[in-house]
């Protein structure tokens, strides 16, 4: 996987998928983001009319092991082919990039690693791109999920338009912290998959912005 620090254009070429049915696998690309959270509400063990003794949160257990397997077989019909570019930016620098693609907002998602004050100063210093701020953000409840979802979405648009490569823009406030970490993330789950992955850090280099939340 290639990561610069500025923005590049990137190859784009064109790779058509071969007995694929795009819609088709759109929607499970859905379906599966749908399921992941299925059976995590409270008051869920009731009985089900038509599975007699087994409650809605055992059959959605087993609904999401099915939707496990479903997305496995998706990443590997469809990322073989995939070209992916991933570029992370900070929407305080008023310096967006430009052109159509999937986003992913960070800005009130997470929490800001500077404003936790146990690792204020090792974060102010550091970046997405060093491996302490990548585990912290990944360590906070919610990223892991967030960037497997964000794959599905990219999986699916490869799959609904494989003569484009696919782009998503992730960002947070500053473009330091949160914003890179999860565009490696995902840059790197979708190269575990066999796609073609770039990704660029916008604004990675630029000060920390005070009141980037």
């Amino acid at each position: 996987m290639a990561e610069t620090t500025a923005p590049e254009s990137g190859d784009r070429y064109a790779r058509r998928l071969a007995q694929i049915e795009s819609p088709l696998i759109t929607q499970l690309a859905a379906a599966i983001s749908h399921l992941r959270t299925a059976g995590e509400r409270p008051g869920l063990e009731q009985s089900l009319p038509h599975y007699p003794n087994q409650s809605v949160s055992f059959v959605a257990s087993r609904i999401r092991d099915n939707v496990s397997t479903a997305a496995g077989l998706l990443g590997s019909l469809i990322a073989p082919h995939a070209r992916v570019e991933i570029i992370s930016y900070g929407v305080l620098h008023q310096d967006p990039p430009s052109g159509d693609a999937l986003t992913l907002d960070l800005t009130t998602a997470l929490r800001n690693p500077p404003e936790d004050p146990a690792v204020r100063e090792v974060m102010i210093a550091s970046t997405g791109l060093d491996q302490v701020v990548l585990d912290y953000v990944l360590a906070t409840p919610g990223a892991l999920e967030i960037a497997e979802r964000t794959v599905l979405r990219v999986l699916a648009q490869a799959a609904a338009v494989p003569e484009q490569p696919v782009v998503l823009h992730v960002y947070c406030r500053g473009g330091r912290h949160r914003s890179v970490s999860l565009a490696r993330a995902v840059g790197a789950l979708c190269e575990a998959q066999g796609a073609g992955v770039d990704v660029t850090h916008r604004h990675v280099h630029l000060p920390v912005v005070e009141n980037a939340r």
